[in-house]
């Protein structure tokens, strides 16, 4: 695997190439690797972005139908709609290509009967889409709203995601953990710049694109959970394995829970399974272990990765909130801005372990992957509930079921379920939650 500058600024998506952006590669191409992911440090500043002129484009609702279609004559006009790529509870997502370029997206259609009385909820998360615009982030191209359905056309992203990378591979280093990391904190520091939280920030949602020179790059999606942060949020909700501390504790908290979820990710990257762990699904065990944060680094798996990741995770993994490093601490760290590249080297066995604890087998497809991401909605994520910790600090939520039902995804997939947690597709929200 190697993370590689992508030569050609006519990627549908935000290039990185940008002439405002900052060009630092890490390292040349390793020989006999399957992966290539762009590595390109990405100023944060929206005004770089160099995609689609019409990105964010919104259409009037009195617009009229096409006569024999039943999409909207704006979209209909500007896009040639194709099969159906996943179908949710609430949305279904299509093929969609512009007719103009013949550039591929995905056309996501929300119900609005099925969203009654909910729409704020969708909306939110549109809110966001509409506000960020970054290389490494799945982008809303454009959008319609009519009387009965509400149209997202979205990049599609269809390399697969993070743990199809790193099982896919023939060789994979430290120095692309480090690489995937550099995507991921850049992604983090841009939404942090905005004081936006996602929330949800897992290897299912890391998806790996693939630019037209065949170079590859991350970029971070489903923000069914984002919310602007203007104060301490107390909804408990996200993803078991990855939530914060402080989210357990329901003690408030804000846009370092991202920095954690990261830290588990990049402990995974470098021996395939997460620092805190329980037998079976046993939640409360785990989220004991989280809420001591002590952290371990086990013989014979750590053995030869460097002291500089270790340290790098370990400040990432803070229990004290003040203490944990935020996003720009994670780039400027020399683990991730090429300093010692030559120690990380060694090839790294992690995609035996991957499929291990995380039960983790192959998809369908590549596009398997941005298809779920696309398909999910704000909705969905409703109908998962954490079983809450009582404080007497915290008043208590009413008691309600809890759902163990996956967050559903197109016909025929799976959710990967991991070690010692519930699935990770099991996104779960407070019956509390604000959203």
């Amino acid at each position: 695997i190697q993370l590689s500058t992508p030569r050609s600024g006519k990627s549908p998506s935000p290039s990185a190439t940008s002439p405002a952006s900052l060009r630092r590669r890490q390292g040349s191409l390793h020989s006999g690797s399957s992966l290539s992911l762009a590595s390109t440090k990405i100023c944060s500043s929206m005004d770089e972005w160099d995609g689609p002129s019409n990105e964010g484009r919104t259409f009037s609702n009195t617009e009229h139908l096409e006569e024999g279609s039943s999409f909207p004559g704006s979209i209909a006009d500007r896009y040639k709609i194709g099969r159906v790529l996943g179908d949710g509870n609430f949305a279904v997502v299509r093929e969609c290509v512009e007719r103009s370029t013949g550039r591929e997206y995905a056309l996501k259609v929300i119900n609005k009967e099925k969203c009654k009385g909910k729409e704020h909820m969708i909306q939110s998360e549109v809110s966001i889409l509409r506000r960020v615009k970054h290389p490494n982030i799945v982008l809303l191209i454009e959008e319609m709203d009519t009387r009965s359905e509400l149209y997202l056309v979205m990049e599609l992203v269809k390399g697969g995601d993070l743990f199809d990378a790193i099982t896919s591979s023939n060789k994979y280093t430290e120095r692309d953990a480090s690489c995937m990391l550099f995507n991921l904190a850049s992604a983090i520091k841009y939404l942090h710049s905005l004081n936006i939280v996602h929330r949800d920030i897992k290897p299912e949602n890391l998806l790996v694109y693939e630019h037209q020179d065949g170079s590859k790059s991350l970029k971070l999606g489903d923000f069914g959970l984002a919310t602007v942060v203007n104060g301490p949020l107390y909804a408990v909700c996200g993803t078991p394995t990855y939530v914060a501390p402080e989210i357990i504790a329901e003690t408030g908290y804000g846009l370092k829970v991202d920095i954690w979820a990261a830290g588990i990710i990049t402990y995974i990257l470098l021996c395939g399974f997460p620092p805190f762990r329980s037998s079976g699904e046993d939640q409360e065990a785990l989220f004991e272990q989280i809420l001591k944060g002590e952290l371990d680094f086990p013989a014979p798996f750590w053995d030869n990765i460097s002291a500089s990741a270790k340290a790098l995770i370990s400040g990432m993994l803070q229990v004290v909130v003040e203490q944990r490093y935020t996003a720009v601490h994670v780039i400027d760290h020399p683990w991730v801005n090429g300093d010692g590249l030559s120690e990380r080297e060694h090839q790294l066995p992690v995609a035996g372990k991957i499929k291990q604890h995380f039960n983790y087998g192959p998809k369908i497809s590549n596009t398997t992957a941005g298809v779920s991401v696309i398909t999910a909605t704000p909705l969905d994520k409703k109908e998962q509930v954490f079983r809450r910790r009582c404080h007497q600090d915290v008043k208590h939520a009413p008691n309600f079921p809890h759902s163990t039902n996956p967050i559903v995804s197109p016909a025929g997939l799976t959710p990967k379920s991991e070690d010692g947690s519930p699935s990770s597709a099991h996104t779960v929200r407070s019956p509390t939650s604000p959203l």
